[in-house]
């Protein structure tokens, strides 16, 4: 099994960005994220207005998904570096495009695992822990984890009647 060089496809990536006259902003920290199930990626800004890029590890291990997919990726993360990129729209989707073009990209807000050659990865939903009734209004909270209102519901006023009345069922 080969795992791709991120370094490499950084490179190669902010190499194209460069002859596209795209410039994007400092990236202090590249990681591998190897929990990541539902994203490919994630940038961070961080308060000393650098970037952290996060990539998931099964696209650089995966056989099935190509370096071309890969890049895609990268340089969609480093298009949220560049000024007034952060969301999916104006410059972004400008930027995007512009690569898109150049390169034969398919960048685009969001992509399926059947987009990058592999199966799309199941989200099990996590079950219900903790539910609570009003006992003034009947209004019934559920949470499926655990929070400050699980812990301390009793301090909280339902949002419904204003009451604090909450009672705990599970």
């Amino acid at each position: 099994m080969r795992e791709k060089d991120l370094n490499a496809l950084v490179l190669e990536c902010l190499s194209e960005l460069k002859d596209q006259d795209i410039a994007p902003g400092e990236v202090s920290e590249w990681k591998v994220n190897k929990r990541a199930g539902t994203r490919w990626g994630r940038c961070i800004r961080n308060a000393d207005e650098t970037f952290t890029i996060e990539i998931a590890q099964r696209l650089l291990t995966d056989e099935r998904i190509s370096d071309k997919a890969c890049k895609e990726t990268i340089i969609h993360e480093l298009l949220h570096t560049c000024k007034g990129c952060m969301k999916h729209t104006g410059s972004w989707k400008m930027y995007a495009t512009q690569m898109n073009v150049a390169y034969g990209y398919n960048i685009k807000r969001t992509t399926s695992g059947s987009e990058k050659g592999v199966e799309d990865h199941e989200v099990t939903p996590l079950p219900v822990k903790h539910i609570f009734v009003c006992k003034n209004c009947g209004a019934v909270i559920y949470r499926k984890r655990e929070s400050r209102f699980t812990r301390h519901y009793r301090r909280y006023a339902c949002a419904r009647c204003k009451a604090s009345a909450w009672s705990k069922i599970k």
